[in-house]
């Protein structure tokens, strides 16, 4: 409990004093002393000296009590206005979990509707030779030129075209399983994975990457929370070069370390960012697309990631119609 009005030491206090000076006034005989003093001072009476401290030894009670009342009923009001913030701190709290599962779940949707549609690209291929296999086997039937080894041939480019398809499903399955506990992983590999992943898109778009990127640089962290940040930065840039209509796209891609960090750069010519909206690139729910083609929750979850869950750091910048996303990463002395 708070005592603001320190009344109730207050009352402690001056208890203990008058029990002191009365001790004191005791062994002095200060009662005869008075009587002495009054009888060669005829101006004063006893009976007002009497009255005198009579009156003084009221109003301080008085007082005394009037304070511990006023403490007590200003304790109840901070006890009150104490439980109040409580309950607001408990209601904040669970409110701001709420918001932050409800962008997770929202960052993975999103996230779930791009990879499907990088399945599709990644598929169109394979599914375009089969396709011309059948073709083939139909024509070759009709011609009467089917034989076994025809046939054998067929089949086998069939077969290692459903593999890679295949392997296309399993490369996307791992993206989406949670990492529950840190892994040691390359940095190099799974920069190099997100662009497998995006391989199909990014040739769709057009789109060229250069890349100078150094493997065997171990990390301990959440290998596939890193990749889903590099996957939005990425498409950010695969999203800018479309929405700017931009025809000589190129992502350069570098990943270096020194002594005390592991640096990614991720730099793209889509036309720079407007240095009003730089500051709130990876404010969420912020997004310069139009209606239904972003959420604005993707460069979000790569900053959360890479700084809060990983310890990181991630910026960017806009030079000379460049943007630049750089993450550091703490060295672990993973090597």
């Amino acid at each position: 409990m708070i005592d603001n009005l320190n009344a109730k030491k207050e009352f402690i206090f001056s208890t203990i004093l008058i029990f002191f000076l009365w001790l004191v006034f005791s062994a002095y005989d200060a009662f005869e002393l008075t009587i002495e003093y009054l009888e060669t001072h005829e101006e004063y009476e006893l009976d007002e000296i009497l009255l005198l401290f009579i009156i003084s030894g009221l109003i301080s009670t008085v007082f005394a009590i009037r304070r511990v009342i006023e403490a007590n009923k200003v304790n109840k009001q901070l006890l009150q206005l104490n439980k109040n913030l409580e309950d607001r701190i408990k209601r904040a709290i669970k409110e701001n979990e709420e918001q932050q599962a409800l962008l997770v779940n929202q960052a993975r949707s999103a996230a779930m509707g791009e990879m499907i549609g990088n399945i599709a690209h990644q598929w169109r291929q394979p599914l375009n030779a089969i396709g011309l296999v059948i073709q083939n086997i139909e024509v070759s039937y009709y011609m009467n030129e089917l034989d076994d080894e025809f046939m054998d041939k067929s089949l086998k480019k069939a077969n290692f075209l459903t593999n890679e398809m295949s392997q296309t499903i399993d490369d996307f399955r791992n993206f989406f399983k949670p990492n529950k506990t840190k892994q040691e992983f390359d940095i190099g590999k799974k920069v190099n994975e997100s662009l497998f992943l995006l391989s199909g898109s990014f040739n769709q778009s057009n789109i060229e990457i250069v890349k100078e990127i150094k493997e065997e640089i171990k990390f301990e962290g959440f290998p596939n929370e890193f990749l889903h940040s590099i996957l939005n930065i990425l498409n950010n840039s695969k999203d800018a070069f479309e929405e700017k209509k931009i025809e000589n796209r190129i992502i350069n891609i570098n990943i270096n370390k020194n002594e005390k960090s592991i640096i990614i750069e991720i730099r793209d010519n889509a036309g720079g960012i407007p240095e009003e909206i730089l500051e709130k690139i990876f404010d969420p729910y912020f997004t310069t697309k139009a209606e239904g083609k972003g959420t604005g929750i993707g460069l979000y979850m790569s900053k959360n990631i890479i700084e809060k869950n990983m310890n990181g750091k991630l910026n960017v910048k806009s030079i000379d119609n460049q943007t630049i996303f750089t993450i550091e990463l703490p060295f672990n002395n993973k090597r």
